[in-house]
């Protein structure tokens, strides 16, 4: 099976993230975190994104994979995920202390899956952008 995007929204897994609604949240939080003061947050930004292109690379490779690299490979996968989680938190923690909209992380959820799907849709965006 090849998989498409026609499959993903029909996953039995549920938890998906439509790709509009990703680019909505994405945008949202790019206007959220220009409108924060804190001197180092393009160094939070930059690391937002360094962990969603660490995290999607490893899921893009998954499907290659054979069952022992997978074994191999799994422990590794959810280290990255966790990161990418961690800096998602981070962005909205920031956010929140300022005083700046972050219903951006509300709609996100806390759903791994959808925060994974997140991190692929990130790094197709900054993928694009950076031609």
């Amino acid at each position: 099976m090849i998989n498409t995007y026609e499959e993903y929204l029909k996953h039995p897994a549920g938890d998906i993230l439509k790709m509009e609604d990703a680019l909505r949240i994405y945008t949202e939080m790019t206007e959220s975190i220009t409108k924060c003061t804190l001197e180092d947050k393009m160094d939070f930004w930059k690391d937002f994104l360094k962990k969603a292109a660490e995290y999607a690379y490893i899921r893009n490779r998954w499907e290659l994979m054979s069952n022992e690299e997978k074994m191999d490979e799994d422990e590794g996968r959810t280290l990255k995920h966790n990161g990418f989680i961690t800096s998602v938190n981070v962005l909205s923690r920031i956010a929140e202390k300022e005083g700046v909209d972050n219903s951006w992380k509300e709609e996100l959820g806390e759903s791994r899956k959808r925060i994974g799907d997140f991190a692929c849709f990130v790094t197709y965006i900054t993928g694009i952008s950076n031609r």
